[in-house]
């Protein structure tokens, strides 16, 4: 497979992550964490890429999902600052909600880039598990 090739079946798969993202989220109502979680198994359901790949796509679906968030901190801050200007006209209720919802956005992107970092380290551990009990019997 050429450079070009690759390139077209990450993106179409990365896509696909994002679109059972979407779905999960949507329908089951789920958190982030889980809705990726679901989205890697239906990746690796289809067989068309290895743990390795859809490792990597998950990897960078979620540093792009932070540099959104982070992007949307700095928006939400500027916003912050012109809805004080007009907080004689939002009722500090409404002002309460709209922070707890992006405060809860962020937190679960914190958790869910630890829950992927556990992952990714749990499979390197095993691959190597994995190639040690290989060259053992090897040996044998």
């Amino acid at each position: 497979m050429d450079t070009n090739e690759m390139k077209s079946k990450l993106q179409h798969a990365y896509e696909t992550m994002l679109s059972h993202v979407e779905e999960f989220l949507k329908n089951e109502k789920t958190t982030l964490g889980d809705a990726l979680q679901q989205a890697q198994t239906r990746l690796h359901d289809l067989g068309d890429l290895s743990r390795d790949e859809i490792d990597g796509i998950s990897s960078e679906f979620v540093k792009n999902l932070k540099d959104v968030g982070e992007e949307a901190h700095e928006i939400r801050e500027g916003l912050g600052s012109a809805l004080k200007m007009d907080a004689m006209y939002i009722s500090s209720g409404i002002m309460d909600r709209l922070k707890m919802v992006a405060d809860q956005t962020s937190l679960e992107l914190i958790q869910l880039n630890e829950e992927l970092a556990e992952r990714i380290r749990e499979r390197e551990q095993e691959q190597q598990q994995s190639d040690s009990d290989k060259e053992e019997q090897q040996d044998v």
